[in-house]
């Protein structure tokens, strides 16, 4: 099933529901979730194009006549009552768990998500709005979604999507103004490890998932083998990869591959874009609040002010944080659950997914 993910319409000024739900019903999209902060007059099964709705209602809204009756094919969540078995998958439907974040640690919300998981065997999913802007942490057990606003968002109007075949995750947005930059995609990975030594057919499986993408540039955030630094499997790939002070490269390097040493420079351009990397600011952002990490950003724009996207990793989970100029992205982790992100550019739809095991694909 393909899920559409929205939340803050609130009065939706520039029109945008529409938009949005067009867009969902071209990418297949078959039950929509809004995680609040919606008006009465949205509350209309046709503006969804009569695609089921679970939507979230703060406490406000409870007592206000124009939630007292839930729309044909519509289901409410309310404060108290957010968790609900849909499709087979426990899910939390909420608006203002989000904000918890934004004072709070990566590792308390971490621990809420344990703490939810304990108390509802099963949970899957939790979705959040309120912040208005995309966020995104993905555990072993449970992951946390906010797909942005519709209204007052920090770029465009923003949603998500989630494929629950293969669990691919998409963050995206309907750009305001249409910009005169060709598309193109680059492949987000990290810590490879001895990936090749657990699963020989790994690089080749992931080129597979990169070419669906139409992905031509790699960047491999670091934690690389360096017997694996010229991989045949990336031959038609522009790959750029980063080392660990630790670590040396081979003698000899392929054309197109390009080694980054975080101490010397630490910036990958491609194209108008610019991504700073940093292997283990992924550990450091565990312990920040979003606050901080936003703050965490303005910082290294100040010292680069080209940067458009934070890469990390050193961290199992994967992680996207959507600051007002910056986007931190943390693909996960390839050993154990096989992450990668694709970014698709101007756009700036960024795609979380796995890598499948060789059996998934007889």
């Amino acid at each position: 099933m393909i899920i559409g993910i929205l939340s803050d319409t609130h009065s939706d000024r520039d029109n945008a529901l529409e938009l949005v739900i067009e867009e969902f019903v071209k990418r297949g999209v078959q039950f929509i979730i809004h995680c609040g902060d919606i008006e009465p007059q949205h509350c209309n099964p046709s503006i969804f194009r009569n695609i089921p709705v679970i939507c979230a209602l703060n406490a406000e809204q409870l007592e206000k006549p124009g939630f007292k009756t839930c729309p044909a094919g519509w289901i409410f969540t309310q404060p108290n009552r957010r968790i609900l078995d849909f499709n087979h998958i426990r899910i939390y439907v909420g608006h203002k768990r989000s904000y918890d974040f934004l004072k709070t640690s990566e590792h308390n919300l971490m621990a809420f998500l344990d703490q939810m998981r304990m108390t509802h065997d099963g949970l899957r999913w939790v979705f959040s709005g309120h912040t208005h802007h995309q966020f995104f942490v993905q555990t072993r057990l449970v992951n946390f979604i906010n797909p942005g606003a519709i209204e007052d968002s920090f770029d465009g109007y923003s949603f998500a999507l989630i494929d629950t075949e293969n669990s691919e995750i998409v963050f995206s947005r309907i750009m305001k103004t249409k910009p005169n930059i060709d598309t193109f995609s680059v492949g987000i990975i990290s810590d490879s490890g001895r990936i090749s030594k657990i699963d020989p057919d790994f690089w080749h499986l992931l080129v597979k998932e990169m070419r669906k993408r139409d992905v031509k540039v790699i960047i491999h955030c670091g934690n690389i083998d360096p017997s694996d630094i010229g991989r045949p499997e990336l031959s038609g790939f522009k790959v750029y990869c980063n080392l660990r002070r630790d670590q040396k490269a081979p003698k000899e390097i392929p054309d197109n591959w390009e080694i980054i040493k975080n101490s010397e420079s630490p910036i990958v351009k491609i194209n108008d874009y610019s991504f700073y990397i940093q292997i283990d600011l992924g550990i450091d952002l565990l312990s920040e609040s979003e606050f901080d990490m936003h703050n965490t950003s303005m910082k290294l724009r100040r010292k680069f002010p080209e940067i458009d996207f934070i890469l990390c990793g050193f961290t199992h989970n994967a992680l996207l944080v959507e600051g007002e100029q910056i986007k931190i992205i943390n693909p996960g982790d390839i050993i154990d659950d096989r992450n990668f992100a694709v970014i698709c550019l101007p756009r700036k739809e960024i795609t979380f997914g796995h890598v499948p095991v060789k059996d998934m694909l007889q």
